[in-house]
Formats: C-alpha cells, sequence, structure tokens
C-alpha cells in the first residue's frame, strides 16, 4: 500500500507540470497525427513537447530577459558577488537590482525549462503505462467473466435439480454481476488515460489508437553507496535549484541597500533571507526523504519480482499439466481455462511490477519530479 501511494504522489506531482497549448497548435497537431494507428513512447514525448505552449512562455522569456539585461548591463561588478553588506544610492540599488532580478529569470527559466520538459516526459510515461495496465487487466477479467459465467450456468442448473442452495447460487451471481461492473470500471479508467495522453498530445479527446510501449524490466544498478547518490542528486536537482536561486535573491536583498534605507527595511530583508534559507533547507530534507523512499521502493519492487517470477514457473507448470489431463480426459475444459488464468494472473502482475518499476527509476534518476506533491 506504501508503495502505490508513493507511486500515486509522484504521479500526481508530475501531471501537474503539464499546460493546456492553444486551439490552433492543437488543430494543428490533429492534422498532422488524425490518422495515426499506433503510437510509440518516443513519439508521443516529441509531440506533447511540442504541443506544449509554457515551453514556448519560457522560451520567449528567456529571449527577452536575456535583451533586456545586455540593453542595460554597464560591464561593471556583478550584483550579487560581494558577501558583505554593501550601501550604494538608490539610483545605483535600482541598477544592481534589475540586474540581479534578470540574472535570476534567466537562470530560473532554463531550470524550468528542463524540469518542464522532463514532466511532460513523466507524464506520457505514467499515460502509456495506465493504457497497457488496465486494457490487459481488461483482457484478464472478461477471460475471468467468461469462466464465471460458465459457473453461474452450472450453478444454475445444479440449484434446479437441488445440488445447490439457493444461498451459494446468489453468491456466484453476486461475483459475476460484481465482474461486470469491474469491466465497467476498467473501460473509464482506459477511457480516462487515453484522454489525459490526447491532452498531452493535442488530440481530439475521443482519438483511440495502439500504443506500443516497449518497458523491459532491468535492476537498478547503482556503483555508488545510497548516500553518496542523495548528496550528488541534492546538488544537481533542478527543483533545489530553483529554490536555491530564490535565497539567493533574499540574500542579495538583505546585503544591497540604499544609503537611503531605514533600519526596519533592512531588518525585513534580513528577515526574508533566514526565512527563505530554511525554506530551502526544509525542501532539502524533503527531497532527501523522497530519494530515500523512493530507492526503499525500487528494493521492494525487486525482491516481489523475485517471488513472482517463481509463481510464474508454477504457474507455467501447472498450465502444462493441465493441457496433457485435458488431451486424456481426466480435466474439463473449464479446469483447463481456470489453469490458463491462472498463469495469465502471474504474468500480469510481472507487467503492473515491470512498469511501476520503470516509473519509478525514472523519477529516482529525474529527482526534480520526485515527490512534488505532498
Amino acid at each position: 500500500m506504501k508503495k502505490r501511494r508513493l507511486i500515486s504522489k509522484i504521479i500526481s506531482g508530475v501531471l501537474c507540470m503539464s499546460l493546456f497549448s492553444t486551439a490552433a497548435l492543437a488543430a494543428e497537431s490533429k492534422d498532422k497525427v488524425l490518422d495515426i494507428q499506433s503510437l510509440d513512447y518516443d513519439t508521443a514525448v516529441e509531440m506533447a513537447i511540442k504541443k506544449d505552449s509554457s515551453l514556448k512562455q519560457i522560451a520567449d522569456q528567456i529571449d527577452v530577459t536575456l535583451k533586456n539585461r545586455d540593453a542595460i548591463f554597464d560591464g561593471g561588478v556583478r550584483p550579487g558577488d560581494s558577501t558583505e553588506l554593501v550601501v550604494v544610492s538608490a539610483q545605483r540599488l535600482a541598477y544592481l537590482s534589475s540586474i540581479h532580478s534578470l540574472d535570476a529569470s534567466y537562470r530560473t527559466s532554463k531550470i524550468r525549462e528542463e524540469v518542464t520538459k522532463i514532466g511532460i516526459e513523466a507524464a506520457v510515461k505514467n499515460s502509456f503505462s495506465a493504457i497497457e495496465l488496465n486494457q490487459n487487466k481488461l483482457d484478464l477479467l472478461q477471460k475471468n467473466y467468461k469462466i464465471q459465467k460458465q459457473l453461474l450456468a452450472q450453478g444454475t442448473l445444479k440449484n434446479d435439480v437441488g445440488m445447490m442452495s439457493d444461498k451459494d447460487l446468489q453468491d456466484i451471481s453476486r461475483e459475476t454481476q460484481q465482474m461486470a461492473e469491474q469491466i465497467k470500471q476498467l473501460e473509464m479508467n482506459i477511457d480516462n488515460a487515453y484522454i489525459a495522453l490526447n491532452n498531452l498530445l493535442g488530440l481530439p479527446a475521443e482519438d483511440r489508437y495502439e500504443i506500443v510501449n516497449n518497458v523491459e524490466y532491468a535492476p537498478l544498478e547503482m556503483n555508488m553507496s545510497i548516500d553518496t547518490y542523495v548528496s550528488r542528486k541534492l546538488s544537481t536537482d533542478q527543483s533545489l535549484q530553483m529554490q536555491q536561486i530564490a535565497v539567493e535573491n533574499a540574500e542579495f536583498s538583505s546585503k544591497t541597500i540604499s544609503d537611503s534605507s531605514t533600519g526596519s527595511e533592512y531588518r525585513t530583508a534580513e528577515l526574508e533571507a533566514a526565512n527563505t534559507a530554511r525554506d530551502y533547507k526544509t525542501a532539502k530534507e524533503g527531497k532527501e526523504k523522497s530519494i530515500r523512499e523512493a530507492y526503499i521502493q525500487i528494493q521492494q519492487l525487486e525482491s516481489a519480482r523475485k517471488n513472482l517470477e517463481t509463481d510464474l514457473a508454477k504457474a507455467k507448470s501447472d498450465y502444462e499439466k493441465a493441457q496433457v489431463n485435458y488431451q486424456v480426459g481426466n480435466i474439463t475444459q473449464l479446469a483447463l481455462e481456470q489453469a490458463e488464468l491462472a498463469l495469465d494472473n502471474v504474468e500480469n502482475s510481472l507487467l503492473e511490477n515491470t512498469l511501476n518499476h520503470d516509473l519509478l527509476l525514472f523519477t529516482f534518476d529525474n529527482t526534480c519530479v520526485l515527490g512534488s506533491v505532498s
């Protein structure tokens, strides 16, 4: 349950990073891909990045910021180079503040551009996984439902001749109805996953196509300790880098004041710098916790997979025996189908393990989208 909550948290966080594009761009995308019959993951990521309007806004912001900064920078010492308190004229402070703000805006925009692309890729990965997993569950449940209806028919006959109680027949009937409702729910889940993906790609909500999601299981390989890994990720995590820039902004405001600044203004700036530094420290601690939790969840999935592989070998053996027994008339076709269904169940569990493991590996590597929603 804990790993599902973590995966859900990750999924929720990365989905929040996807924004709507303009209607014109959506229409253009529709014209280009309206007739697609299948869609692979890499192509979907490219389409989603191209469609995302926020990336265009970020690019425009970067361009304007660079031009404005170049237009006013006089070539002197850049603001923020000094760690000591600097007192300047109000006019000089306005100039330095402008330069510092533009520098910070440029750096933040570049980082945000990278984070947005990673978030888009994670959202596409999640949608692909949701569609594949739910479709596989639906296929499995429909097979199970077919068997369940046979059991209901047999139970009805037995009840007619007094070989089954009304209560037992009602139980089978209720289970059959529950399966029918579960099928409807899975069909809705698949529709919702397609709608989410189509929104990312700029396609009409009703478009349906086959997804090509060639995810292969590969265990986590680390050539360093988890402590070293955490330390490196904390120093390169983009979300923390943006908060670090906020700390630098606050420190600049507290260390660069005009000769007309009041004591109250100075103390307020110092307090803001202290609060921003505390927020950054808290975020860093939270990020470290998320990385370590993800590492544990990956290990748990890999451990669970070993048990699933053992279960798979047994289910295959049982199915092969059932096939032999069916051929010589020792078991019914229904018993054979039940053995096949047991094998399908284990294979579905392995698929779920593979897809969840793949998503966790992605976020464990791209920690900026890890634990982004509390």
